[in-house]
């Protein structure tokens, strides 16, 4: 059975809002998968909850932490498995690779600026999650040609 990122995304979206309004949870607005916003929580439950410290943490995490990030992780390695796509690939430069995820996410903190937070928030009908989604959707188209150009 083949199902499309299409889809998937229409079942994963009616599938937030059904479990919202059924247990009236009310999360920030466009919290709904932010992965940025999501580690950042997770990362700051367990610091709490080990040190006791007072991190700061949207109040829908504040109990239970929420596991999305482990959850978008698991699913993409069982999928990559099931379908045989699965392979360790050595990149040029790990060092390198784990500073530019380490930014993106701080920056993505920083801005509020994952692209699904800004497209939830473009969603919702704010201004400046459609600029958000426009600044990173050419971030990308030029990042991606400088790079490519290097290649």
């Amino acid at each position: 059975m083949k199902i499309s990122p299409l889809k998937t995304g229409l079942i994963g979206g009616f599938s937030a809002i059904l479990l919202e309004v059924m247990f009236k949870v009310s999360p920030p607005p466009a919290y709904g998968l932010c992965v940025a916003c999501h580690t950042r929580d997770l990362m700051n439950w367990i610091v709490n909850n080990l040190l006791g410290t007072n991190l700061g943490m949207a109040p829908v995490s504040k109990f239970l932490p929420v596991l999305t990030v482990i959850g978008l992780l698991i699913g993409a390695l069982a999928g990559a498995i099931i379908h045989k796509d699965f392979k360790i690939r050595r990149t040029h430069n790990l060092v390198v690779g784990f500073i530019l995820g380490v930014l993106v996410l701080n920056f993505a903190l920083l801005m509020g600026g994952c692209p699904i937070r800004m497209a939830l928030r473009a969603g919702y009908g704010d201004l400046f999650g459609l600029i958000g989604l426009v600044g990173i959707a050419i971030g990308a188209v030029v990042g991606s040609e400088v790079y490519l150009k290097k290649a």
